[in-house]
């Protein structure tokens, strides 16, 4: 929030954006490009359920495959775009707020999602509240196992990932020096023969003179 109202003098570059803005955007496109392939998916399968009409004309027929690909399209992508923002976002600021990285974060994040989602249903205030009650419970309820599966892994694949990290990097600074090695020496030659040149050059005019 700090860097959202620093003040860039003329001249200045600004500052990189935050990690958890990239973050959340990378996530974010993750669940739109989900929606949208759900969506076309769900068109498809919708379409292969119809049962033909014989008098329905190719041109209208085409029309109707397009409106209905486009519809589900838009209405899948964005719900799932949009939960999957709200999600990441919620779960990314509990990160940042209790300066931990757990299960807990994600079983938040799922609550206050799910709560959303159920103050969207269309009635009263009363069913509002019992939609926003029952997300907290069913959505506390389907995060907590996967948060725990996702704080399990992220444990173990830095345990699995540093030896080979470890290789890579190794195996990187060796080409790396010998690259090096290798500018340095066609440098080296280049110099010596062009010393060598020279002192023919200067004995051929001294022998001129």
């Amino acid at each position: 929030m700090e860097r959202a109202f620093e003040r860039i003098k003329p001249g200045e570059d600004p500052p990189p954006p935050p990690p958890e803005l990239l973050q959340w955007a990378r996530e974010t496109t993750y669940g739109l490009c989900g929606g949208i392939v759900y969506g076309a998916a769900s068109a498809h399968y919708a379409e292969r359920r119809r049962v033909v009409d014989a008098m329905e004309s190719a041109t209208k027929r085409k029309h109707r495959i397009w409106t209905r690909t486009i519809s589900d399209v838009t209405l899948h992508g964005m719900r799932l775009g949009s939960f999957v923002s709200v999600f990441s976002a919620a779960r990314l600021g509990l990160e940042k707020r209790r300066d931990a990285r757990d299960m807990w974060n994600v079983v938040g994040a799922g609550m206050l999602t799910s709560a959303l989602t159920g103050m969207a249903i269309p009635g009263g205030v009363a069913v509002r509240a019992r939609g926003a009650a029952l997300g907290v419970v069913v959505g506390g309820a389907a995060t907590l196992p996967f948060g725990y599966a996702m704080q399990e892994l992220e444990k173990l694949v830095p345990e699995l990932v540093a030896p080979a990290a470890a290789a890579a990097m190794s195996e990187g600074e060796s080409r790396k020096l010998d690259v090096t090695e290798m500018f340095i020496e066609q440098v080296e030659a280049e110099l010596e023969e062009y010393r060598r040149e020279e002192r023919k050059r200067r004995r051929g005019w001294f022998w001129k003179s």
